[in-house]
């Protein structure tokens, strides 16, 4: 039996249909991912899985004794109260109510004496259930295994943004829900918060159901997706990278269909029009009923006719025409410092970046990585020898995190006009980032966080910047406007720092990564995916160090030094077991030469299979649904051997 199923919803919004006969069913201890362009209902959905919208068409199923918790995307504690007590708040209601009615108990009588018996049995299996009795040993265990342990007496209302989203998770697990719904679980986490999420999604014994724009998170932890755009919801297996490839395969293939039928019903309207000339010249009823024929069979035709898919409907269309520059460094940083108040976040910190690279910035929440890429911005054009230099022929394109490159009482028009842009040249640029023609006269304040977002990327392909400084460039967006921004990265030919925790952006784009970490700016030379192995394989061969010590010997040694002959006898020589290099050592170099290929190889086919992906998504938008079909099957061979790639490394690494 499905734990939940859902027969024909069907939900209005403003007098317009929002979505309307959708099926889904979702069984225990399944894990899946519901995606979808923003606006297409996602939330509506949700609320209405979960009985806080009861203004809907269709039905919805539970298996008896089901429980539903819902951890939302924007959630704050209850004021005044601690991360302990945070989890105890349904449990001591419970506790109150029973009192209360207990109480009335002993003054009531006969018909009020025995509702208030039935509500107190309710009221009671409630308690049972959530088992209240224990609720404090409870919330203690539960605020350890989501890694609050140590806050269990701070104020909830002070925990950051990321700590809060964990907190709400931990206040719907003290339900012992048997279906979990997360929407947008992943926001404000930082990279080690995000991997935890992975882990525990895949983990968990009871069912879950995630909305989220994070990829990798999809990626990782889901075994289904579902995907709800224009009033349709569609079912893929798999994680995200297999949906997106069987969604190119499916396009592909009802593009070949489409191309079929609007061939054949070519064929036919030129018949008709034929047997309609003839029927008029002639007087023969014969011609008249062949006529009726042909168009009654036209008409068939179109009806059932394939529809064209369009994979870029809705897509933002990039075209960076960065300014040309000669200078060899964008950026040199020497001698930085910054505090607020007795908080120190840099001190004497130094790095450089040259013309054409590609950075990517990380660190632990509230590490100053905004502070610092504001006080950069600041410094652009100046020449008074500060420890921020910006090379001269930069042009700096900002998006910022909190967007405050636009003045929220402007209008669209009013802020471009202030840059040199005139209304048709304004109109014309925005309509690529799927702004209406009204919207000139919309005023910045009025816009959401995602358009926001879309309008700083406009500004800095309006300003025809070499030098992008990406702060979180992907908040907001769903998954095809994250998609949009990497491929007009991919083909821009400046500088860029980025700030992002969006894993699959990162990894994408970044071709350095600069650690913010210890008051300071240190250098990895190379990816975020070759990082954050080498920061795992640090750690699985020292658990007696710290995350930081871990870090260190990660960032002493860059791409070109992961493999060499030093760090193979150390591998040999610090083996559990081996003093040296004897019976086992020339096995274990054997495998760790045999994962390093495998890691290459891996590389490599990743490379290719995004490539591939990617054209044959162009091949969508040209038409060519032959080649396309071609190229995504090339991929999906490509994911088959890149499935026992990772199988066999894993055994391998183990």
């Amino acid at each position: 039996m499905h734990l939940l199923e859902a027969l024909d919803l069907g939900k209005d919004f403003g007098g317009d249909p929002l979505f309307s006969s959708l099926c889904l069913s979702l069984d225990p201890g399944e894990k899946v991912g519901l995606v979808g362009p923003n606006g297409t209902g996602k939330t509506s959905l949700l609320r209405i899985l979960t009985n806080l919208d009861d203004d809907f068409r269709g039905r919805i199923k539970k298996a008896p004794g089901c429980r539903i918790a819902l951890v939302p995307q924007r959630w704050e504690p209850p004021v005044s109260l601690s991360c302990a007590e945070s989890l105890l708040v349904e449990a001591r209601a419970l506790e109150a109510r029973l009192e209360t009615v207990g109480e009335a108990l002993a003054i009531l009588t006969d018909g009020a004496l025995a509702a208030a018996l039935e509500l107190y049995g309710e009221l009671r299996a409630r308690y049972e259930l959530l088992g209240a009795e224990e609720a404090f040993d409870r919330a203690a265990r539960l605020l350890e295994r989501i890694g609050l342990g140590d806050s269990a007496d701070r104020p909830a209302q002070v925990l950051s943004g990321g700590e809060k989203n964990v907190l709400a998770l931990g206040v719907a697990l003290m339900e012992d829900p048997d279906l979990l719904i997360l929407d947008e679980p992943g926001n404000h986490l930082d990279f080690a918060g995000l991997a935890w999420l992975e882990d525990y999604i895949g983990s968990e014994r009871r069912a879950i159901l995630v909305v989220s724009h994070n990829r990798r998170l999809l990626d990782r932890s889901v075994e289904r997706i579902l995907e709800l755009d224009g009033g349709r919801l569609e079912a893929y297996t798999g994680g995200y990278s297999a949906y997106r490839l069987e969604k190119l395969k499916r396009a592909a293939g009802q593009g070949k269909d489409w191309q079929a039928d609007r061939k054949r019903i070519e064929r036919l309207e030129a018949l008709v029009a034929r047997f309609a000339q003839i029927a008029r010249s002639r007087p023969d009823p014969a011609w008249g009923k062949r006529l009726r024929a042909r168009r009654s069979q036209l008409e068939r035709e179109r009806s059932q006719a394939a529809e064209r898919p369009d994979l870029d409907r809705s897509r933002m269309r990039i075209d960076f025409e960065a300014a040309q520059t000669k200078a060899d460094f964008a950026l040199v940083v020497r001698g930085y410092s910054k505090a607020f108040g007795e908080r120190s976040l840099f001190s004497d910190a130094s790095f450089d970046l040259l013309a054409g690279e590609r950075a990517v910035m990380i660190g632990p929440n509230g590490s100053g990585k905004t502070s610092f890429l504001r006080d950069l911005v600041a410094a652009e054009g100046s020449l008074d020898g500060g420890p921020i230099r910006v090379g001269p022929s930069m042009r700096i394109g900002y998006c910022a995190q909190e967007q405050e490159v636009f003045k929220v009482e402007r209008t669209i028009e009013e802020e471009f006009s202030a840059l040199g842009a005139l209304g048709d040249e304004t109109g014309k640029l925005l309509r690529k980032f799927l702004f209406g023609r009204d919207a000139l006269g919309t005023k910045i304040g009025a816009l959401s966080g995602g358009e926001r977002n879309r309008l700083q990327i406009a500004r800095a392909v309006f300003l025809k910047a070499n030098f992008l400084i990406l702060d979180e460039p992907t908040n907001h967006l769903d998954i095809e406007g994250r998609e949009a921004v990497e491929e007009g990265l991919a083909d821009f030919e400046g500088t860029i720092l980025a700030v992002s925790h969006d894993r699959w952006f990162v990894e994408k784009i970044a071709e350095r990564i600069i650690l913010v970490e210890n008051f300071g700016f240190t250098a990895y030379e190379g990816s975020f995916e070759e990082y954050w192995r080498d920061l795992g394989t640090a750690r699985s061969r020292s658990p007696g160090r710290s995350k930081l010590e871990d870090r260190g010997r990660v960032l002493g040694r860059n791409k070109e030094s992961n493999g060499d002959a030093g760090a193979t006898e150390a591998m040999a020589v610090d083996s559990p077991g081996g003093k040296g290099r004897g019976v086992g050592s020339a096995a274990i170099a054997a495998a760790a030469a045999r994962s390093r290929d495998l890691e290459r190889r891996i590389g490599a086919e990743e490379g290719r299979r995004s490539s591939l992906e990617t054209e044959s998504a162009k091949a969508l938008a040209s038409r060519d649904f032959a080649k396309a079909g071609k190229l995504a099957e090339e991929a999906a061979k490509t994911a088959r051997l890149l499935e026992k790639l990772y199988e066999e490394w894993a055994r391998v690494a183990g």
